[in-house]
């Protein structure tokens, strides 16, 4: 199918085969990673004293900007100098609609939690055990989500933003999706940064959410013909689950803040565990990620169908 999207890579003069920009795309991350951390302590240094309140808020922010924007600076350089086009040609046009669609990708990020909230008291695998509420959330929170959206858009611009588009205009928009979701899915477990220091431990169900996660991700950066739905819908469950609904680990130490503190009696990669992937292990997570991919994927035939009649007329 045509779309407005994938097409975008007609702006350069170039364009990176598929294959080549997923292997890139896991090197620019892993270099980009490495030249932030070497940057992050140089704020620290700038800064008298240990800050407090919300100056710490903002330093926070800071380094999350310092750690991540190499990785953002490699990737314009290629787009820049290689394909020759745009960087905001990869999803990040600014316009009256992009407030719009990020606030539908929060939604969706926001009832997505509530659903595995759901899902998992309903199985018998969320209990809740108290609260560690503070007054500093009231200014940390937004900041937080600030900083997870940064994090999380550099993982958007590189798998549904670059290899999306390179993969769509080379071989079609349903292979785009297939191969950008395939290589998101395997960067959890097998990139070089993980593979030196393994962040998630390689289970079938955890792989095959992430695969669905990708597939949706990807649905609402074709339909809205950018990244800021799906930027929003990323990082928002992972805001939540790290601030707002925090599953506590048995024998790990508690979180200094958490609006409620969860855990889960029957926790296994099948009915569902706590994890640095944020809440997306489990069974019932899989059903409720193919009922919004169902979903988002009628949403993005029903936009097409419109816009090819309205082309023809």
């Amino acid at each position: 199918m045509d779309n407005a999207f994938i097409n975008a890579v007609t702006a350069g003069k170039r364009t990176t085969h598929p294959l080549v920009a997923v292997v890139l795309a896991q090197l620019i991350y892993a270099a980009g990673v490495v030249m932030g951390m070497a940057l992050t302590p140089l704020l620290g240094s700038l800064l008298p004293g240990t800050p407090q309140g919300p100056v710490l808020a903002a330093v926070l922010l800071l380094s999350v900007v310092l750690g991540h924007a190499p990785i953002f600076a490699l990737l314009w350089l290629w787009t820049r100098f290689y394909e020759k086009r745009p960087f905001v040609s990869l999803g990040l046009t600014w316009g009256r609609g992009a407030w719009r669609r990020h606030l539908i990708g929060f939604g969706l990020g926001a009832a997505f939690i509530a659903g595995w909230l759901a899902l998992q008291y309903a199985t018998g695998n969320l209990r809740v055990d108290g609260s560690r509420w503070n007054s500093a959330l009231l200014y940390l929170l937004p900041v937080a989500y600030l900083a997870r959206v940064i994090m999380i858009a550099i993982e958007e611009i590189l798998y549904r933003g670059w290899i999306l588009q390179s993969a769509g205009a080379r071989w079609g928009v349903p292979a785009g999706i297939a191969v950008s979701s395939a290589a998101f899915a395997l960067f959890h477990f097998v990139g070089p940064l993980m593979l030196i220091a393994p962040l998630h431990t390689f289970h079938w169900v955890l792989a095959t959410n992430l695969v669905l996660w990708s597939v949706l991700a990807a649905l609402l950066t074709l339909t809205g013909r950018g990244l800021w739905a799906a930027m929003a819908f990323h990082a928002t469950p992972l805001w939540l689950a790290s601030y707002a609904f925090v599953v506590v680990v048995p024998g790990q130490r508690l979180p200094d803040m958490a609006v409620f503190l969860l855990s889960q009696p029957k926790a296994s990669p099948l009915a569902g565990e706590a994890a640095l992937a944020g809440p997306f292990t489990g069974l019932p997570t899989t059903l409720l990620l193919a009922v919004l991919c169902a979903g988002a994927f009628a949403v993005y035939l029903r936009r097409s169908r419109a816009r090819e009649l309205t082309a023809a007329a």
